[in-house]
């Protein structure tokens, strides 16, 4: 074996070398100097060479060529990104907890961010660490610990300075950890990022909240802009007439990814598959591998022999069946879905049990919460009356496993399509709000109902109605009449208009054209 190239970093320190095309850090390189034919040690144990090695920047040796393996596998063009840019330049940022589901493409997203903006990269992920990230902890988190763990995992030595990431991946496994999260920030310079597909983990007892060390960044699977990018038709997405303007060709480019996103949703994986493949029964295959997974990684983290079965039958039969209750009732969604498993499972469930089962969902980003606008009005909200998943490929691929009829299945997909892109404006970060609340809602007027009501930042009302079929928005028009909205939406299968007050836009639009301009 031959080294070929000293490897340096900024500060013109010593890194590695490059021996037969592989980077191996100066440390390792020392323990064994035996093996390499070229480079032996000087009398005070520092690496030399029988003659000068050209000098290659770490950064491209190590950091350019791991963006460039990265991006190559994983190609799709996130908004992720901007909002890790963001976090990065805001001078005064913390700790930034990445959320989402698993296997949307967090882990993937933070190491582009890493190799693309720094030059020293270390990535923890404590499922699989096998050097000990535990001992830098309960040895105090100093500068000297991470420099040993370095050692320990074959990275190069530890800068402790902005140039240095630091990316603790499932941290929710350790409670030690994941409660030194302070402890750890105050005591070194780096960027630290700690993400997790099961954060909901950390709301259990045991585990205590950084409050005022941690941001928090919401991700969730490809967005149907962010889908259109893949296809090169995000900027006609974002210019396209919303009321019947632009050429028919353009709209009907749009209806046809949104029919495939409908069905197939943003999981990276589904998406890669269908691009290979373009078969939607592969693709309900990836999505089934997706859930069996979940399942069992999530039944870790339940006690009782019962609670797998109360999991499985609120996300897999209860949610079809309340999208079955068209009519909001009011009461808390908790109790329809207690009684639904309670029928479908002949199980003695409580409602605590249910209510659990739906959190470690909701936190898992697997279905979202949906409020209600008693009486249309926005001061009379009541948080979580109806449930939704949190992709259209999931509730596609579940649909198409029930009895339900396949008009009411074409419904609830496209409702489901509609609150998953309105629920991220509700989750952007706080500046880049453009609405009010925590999550969209529905409302129930007398024998009236509307599918979604939104609240701008200037306190403008908007009435959402979702149609699959024709057929006057009868109940938009008692909440105009009444005063109770100032802008009537319909959502459906159109090149959009305006007509007697309502704005008919394209239902592809509904979430990333918000408000509607």
């Amino acid at each position: 074996m031959f080294a070929t190239h000293i490897v340096k970093d900024t500060d013109n320190e010593i890194v590695g070398y490059i021996v037969d095309d592989t980077f191996y850090t100066d440390y390792y390189l020392r323990q064994n100097i035996e093996f390499v034919d070229n480079l032996s040690l000087d009398t005070q144990g520092k690496i030399q060479s029988g003659r000068e090695l050209p000098c290659l920047a770490y950064a491209s040796v190590v950091g350019q060529k791991r963006y460039q393996e990265i991006m190559a596998k994983n190609p799709f063009v996130r908004d992720i990104q901007r909002d890790l840019e963001e976090w990065r330049q805001d001078k005064n940022h913390g700790v930034l907890q990445l959320e989402g589901a698993r296997q949307i493409g967090k882990t993937t997203e933070l190491l582009k961010f890493a190799y693309k903006n720094y030059e020293y990269v270390l990535y923890v992920n404590l499922v699989s660490d096998v050097y000990g990230f535990k001992e830098v902890v309960q040895n105090g988190c100093s500068p000297m610990e991470f420099e040993k763990y370095c050692r320990r995992s074959g990275n190069p030595h530890f800068k402790n300075n902005c140039q240095t990431i630091l990316i603790i991946d499932e941290i929710q496994v350790s409670e030690q950890v994941y409660n030194a999260i302070r402890s750890i920030a105050s005591s070194v310079k780096c960027d630290i990022i700690v993400t997790g597909s099961y954060l909901g983990q950390t709301v259990k007892e045991g585990y205590f909240l950084p409050a005022g060390t941690v941001s928090y960044i919401k991700m969730y699977p490809l967005s149907f802009a962010e889908f259109c990018r893949i296809y090169d038709e995000s900027e006609l997405l974002e210019k396209i007439s919303l009321f019947g303007k632009s050429q028919q060709s353009q709209y009907d480019q749009l209806f046809a990814l949104y029919d495939i996103y409908r069905r197939i949703g943003g999981y990276p994986a589904v998406i890669r598959k269908y691009l290979e493949s373009g078969n939607y029964e592969e693709c309900y295959q990836v999505i089934a591998d997706l859930l069996n997974t979940f399942e069992k990684e999530s039944g870790n983290c339940f006690h009782s022999s019962k609670e797998p079965v109360i999991f499985r039958s609120v996300y897999r039969e209860a949610m079809i069946g309340m999208c079955r209750e068209r009519r909001g009732s009011g009461n808390k969604v908790v109790e329809l879905v207690t009684n639904i498993v309670k029928a479908s499972e002949k199980l003695l469930v409580s409602r605590d049990e249910i209510s659990n089962a739906i959190a470690w969902l909701t936190y898992s980003g697997i279905i979202g919460e949906c409020g209600c606008y008693v009486d249309g009005d926005i001061m009379k909200y009541q948080p979580a009356r109806r449930l939704y998943y949190m992709d259209c490929g999931i509730a596609s691929y579940i649909g198409a496993d029930t009895e339900v009829e396949q008009g009411t299945i074409e419904g609830i997909l496209t409702e489901t399509f509609v609150f998953a892109e309105l629920y991220r404006l509700y989750t952007k970060r706080y500046h880049k709000r453009k609405v009010k609340g925590d999550t969209p809602a529905f409302s129930v007027y007398g024998q009236n109902e509307i599918d979604f009501m939104l609240v701008d930042r200037k306190n403008n009302v908007y009435g959402i109605e979702v149609k699959t079929k024709d057929g006057a928005p009868k109940s938009l028009r008692v909440y105009m009449d009444k005063k109770l909205i100032d802008r009537a939406i319909v959502a459906k299968r159109t090149n959009g208009g305006k007509d007697g007050g309502f704005e008919t836009i394209p239902v592809f639009a509904v979430g990333c054209r918000f408000p509607y301009e």
